[in-house]
């Protein structure tokens, strides 16, 4: 089993890899206004204020109703965005984008190009716009701009796929992935200048159901202003989170709820209680925000952002944010792939279906590699950090929209487990 980091990364993604044998073993051994409410909730440590208890209208336009042993949830998706105070050095004096070949000469690069999706007149023109440098043992390369923003879609996708994961260049391996809603609402964000969304849909290359951009530093770098460069840098990082509410109805059996949701380490139903009560009392009832039903390291963290880590800081991927879940004290040995899955193995069975609070997800590819893991809340809603890198927040999300998140060809595959009962 391996782990790949890429702290930088738009979507970074650990991944757990395991033999054929390995993954038998591992599965016997078992037997995951919105602006204004972004800015209300990005700071390191949100802690529970009057602004998140809501008042639910059944019938407002965007929100969804699902009942189940959970209670009733209202939902409704929202748009979250780094804020630009967090973009100013990262979009301040953007750079040419870089292509190095590990290990190779100019003829390996030029081979390379050929056998992942290029002919030889694109590859030979663009070398002698822009020739390689041999630099040690490897070859670094700066594509010609009129080269990346003129490759065709279907050239794109192939190429950019035969290269992920060989270094070439970061966002190559870790692109921006957007479900289809998401780059639909980027392409019409007023805020974009309109030359600035020509060139994204230039760049932008589809993955199975999912949109993705891998030259978002030749992006940036050809946007003019640094004022044009953060608001497209902000739409970029848009996310698609849920928020829920649970709602109380005059007749709601608190006593039903508090057996769904009162298990969880570190969550005392009994302390929120006099809340629900207080709510049902109300002549047409109401919600009160999901947050409240989170223990302190998910509720602390909810819809924001990190940041940006500091040297010997942990690595806040989804693994350690999974299974600290209901820490009190976040344990940082979950950085250590071996000791998750020694630790999974200990106290996680599999399951069929995810139904309780506290159910794991896992995403895995064809290759038995573990891409992700969530814990699942209710519905089929699951709390979430997708990624290792601060670009990413802590969010509730659809399952549906993960999955759209993490594309793979053939597709990923959901593995759930259960915490094993002394």
């Amino acid at each position: 089993m391996k782990k790949n980091r890429a702290p930088e990364a738009a979507l970074a993604i650990n991944s757990f890899h395991f033999s054929l044998t390995g993954l038998i073993i591992f599965c016997l051994a078992l037997g995951g206004g919105a602006a204004f409410f972004t800015y209300k909730m990005t700071a390191k440590s949100a802690p529970i204020t009057p602004d998140t208890f809501s008042l639910v209208n059944p019938n407002e336009n965007g929100s969804s109703l699902r009942k189940g042993p959970w209670g009733e949830l209202s939902e409704r998706d929202v748009e979250l965005e780094r804020p630009a105070e967090y973009l100013t050095e990262e979009v301040k004096d953007p750079q040419p984008e870089v292509w190095t070949f590990h290990g190779m000469d100019a003829a390996g690069a030029r081979s390379l190009l050929l056998t992942s999706g290029l002919d030889a007149a694109q590859t030979d023109k663009a070398f002698a716009a822009k020739p390689p440098v041999k630099e040690g043992p490897n070859t670094l390369w700066t594509p010609p701009e009129d080269f990346l923003f003129s490759l065709a879609p279907d050239i794109r996708s192939k190429l950019y796929d035969a290269l992920a994961g060989k270094g070439v260049n970061l966002y190559l391996d870790y692109p921006y992935i957007f479900p289809k809603h998401t780059i639909d609402s980027i392409y019409a964000d007023a805020r974009l200048h309109p030359d600035d969304v020509a060139l994204l849909k230039q760049l932008v290359y589809m993955n199975g159901r999912a949109h993705q951009l891998g030259d978002y530093q030749a992006l940036l770098y050809k946007i003019p202003t640094p004022a044009r460069r953060v608001v497209m840098a902000q739409a970029l990082s848009r996310q698609t989170a849920v928020l829920a509410a649970l709602v109380l109805q005059p007749d709601t059996d608190i006593d039903k709820i508090a057996a769904y949701w009162g298990n969880i380490p570190n969550v005392r139903f009994t302390d929120i209680r006099p809340l629900f009560e207080s709510v049902k009392a109300l002549p047409k009832g109401g919600g009160v925000n999901l947050i409240y039903l989170l223990p302190p390291f998910a509720r602390n963290r909810l819809y924001t952002y990190p940041l940006p880590p500091q040297p010997g800081e942990p690595v806040m991927d989804c693994h350690w944010t999974t299974f600290n879940f209901s820490s009190v004290t976040p344990d940082n040995r979950f950085n250590d792939p071996d000791y998750a899955i020694k630790y999974i193995n200990q106290y996680y069975y599999p399951i069929a279906a995810p139904s309780i609070y506290g159910d794991v997800l896992l995403l895995m590819n064809e290759k038995n590699e573990i891409k992700h893991s969530a814990m699942f809340l209710a519905d089929d809603l699951v709390f979430t950090k997708n990624g290792n890198n601060y670009r990413q927040p802590w969010m509730i999300m659809h399952i549906s929209d993960l999955l759209d998140t993490y594309p793979a060809t053939p597709p990923m595959r959901a593995v759930y487990l259960r915490l094993k009962v002394d």
